[in-house]
């Protein structure tokens, strides 16, 4: 079974016409059917394969309803400042991710900026 881990670093950008583009750090495997959890609060789960479980942790609050509506968003990954994969990622909208987050060590929007 999967771990979870954090991506400490991506950028989440609107396009022209409306879509989502997720910058993300390139990873070392291939995506497969890869999909996105996400309930409209603080963190999203993007699974990018059977084995990859990548916390998308503190999402701005300006982008979550977005986000929620979203049923498709494009995730481009990175290396340095080059591109290296751009693909598709299905927006899979649930109520609650049941996670406990604190478990993870991850805390909400407003506590983050409670710290700055």
């Amino acid at each position: 079974m999967s771990e979870y881990q954090t991506e400490n670093n991506f950028l989440i950008a609107e396009g022209t016409k409306g879509e989502i583009y997720f910058f993300v750090t390139s990873k070392k495997s291939n995506p497969q059917k890869p999909y996105i959890v996400y309930d409209g609060f603080d963190h999203a789960i993007f699974i990018r394969n059977d084995e990859q479980k990548i916390i998308l942790d503190y999402i701005n609050p300006e982008v979550r309803d977005k986000l929620r509506k979203s049923k498709e968003v494009f995730m481009i990954e990175t290396i340095h400042e080059n591109i290296k994969d751009t693909y598709p990622v299905m927006m899979r909208i649930v109520d609650k991710i049941p996670v406990d987050w604190g478990q993870i060590g991850l805390k909400n929007w407003e506590e983050l900026a409670l710290q700055l």
